[in-house]
């Protein structure tokens, strides 16, 4: 009973110390390109140089939209912080003296597209435990090894192992986002200025009728006062002709002055004959 009870103890102490060290674990993450510097040549990236901080490398599969292909001189070269590095699928060659004396380098793993490592590529990784490549022994015996990489060579490699699964790197999803909002918001704006046309035009139709309204009624009221002026015209009596010529009291007038005339020149020549 005492051994049963020792025995389930110890096995609960184990699993709590293996739990405990979970969180301590080295852990890997795609790397993102603010950690290297790089040369974009058509289609196609180098990676010249390592300047992040990380002891765990996974490097991205494609930079700017571009496939890395090529791991160049002294990319990596005396980096003692640097624990495991993997290379994306799409990589063909590791350059001359690339991981040269990263002494705390353990573990390499290399896709089934590399074809060639330079000459030092690996020399003075006097830590190195584990390569593993992604393809196949017969497609490994392909890869052309230069000179100078015997801590390299002296590893026996592990064949067909998976490498860690990209989609894309988080510059790329970024631009990706951007690129999906900005379509948005274009479309946003398309449907906002044809919303805003076709008010306009609504708008600049109602002001045309009201236009047109206000227009017909004026000339309804013009009409209207036309029609009024000239009933009003025809119901005021149309004024009497005026006489023209000398008036009646004058001509009796004249006739009297005359006879009177003709009188004192009557008497006139009458008064002689006496």
């Amino acid at each position: 009973m005492n051994s049963l009870l020792k025995r389930t103890a110890a096995a609960f102490a184990a699993s709590m110390i293996a739990i405990a060290a979970v969180p301590f674990c080295a852990s890997a993450d795609v790397a993102s390109a603010e950690d290297f510097l790089y040369e974009v040549e058509g289609d196609t990236v180098t990676i010249t140089r390592y300047v992040g901080e990380k002891e765990n490398i996974i490097i991205p599969a494609q930079i700017e939209g571009k496939s890395v292909t090529t791991i160049g001189e002294r990319a990596m070269e005396t980096n003692a912080d640097i624990v495991s590095i993997e290379l994306p699928s799409g990589v063909t060659s590791i350059g001359y003296h690339a991981f040269t004396s990263d002494v705390g380098l353990e573990t390499v793993t290399l896709p089934a597209t590399l074809t060639e490592i330079a000459d030092g590529a690996f020399y003075g990784c006097s830590g190195l435990t584990a390569v593993n490549f992604e393809g196949s022994e017969d497609a490994w015996s392909a890869v052309s090894i230069a000179e100078n990489n015997e801590s390299f060579t002296a590893v026996t490699p592990s064949y067909e192992v998976a490498l860690t699964e990209q989609e894309t790197t988080s510059e790329e999803s970024s631009e990706a986002s951007f690129e999906a909002s900005s379509e948005a918001s274009s479309e946003a704006s398309s449907a906002e200025s044809s919303e805003e046309s076709s008010e306009a035009s609504s708008e600049e139709a109602a002001d045309d009728s009201s236009v047109a309204k206000t227009e017909t009624v004026s000339v309804e009221e013009v009409s209207s006062s036309e029609t009024v002026s000239s009933e009003a015209a025809s119901s005021t009596p149309a004024p009497e002709p005026q006489q023209s010529g000398t008036s009646k009291p004058m001509i009796v007038f004249g006739v009297i002055i005359g006879i009177a005339v003709l009188d004192i020149i009557y008497f006139s020549i009458k008064k002689p004959e006496r």
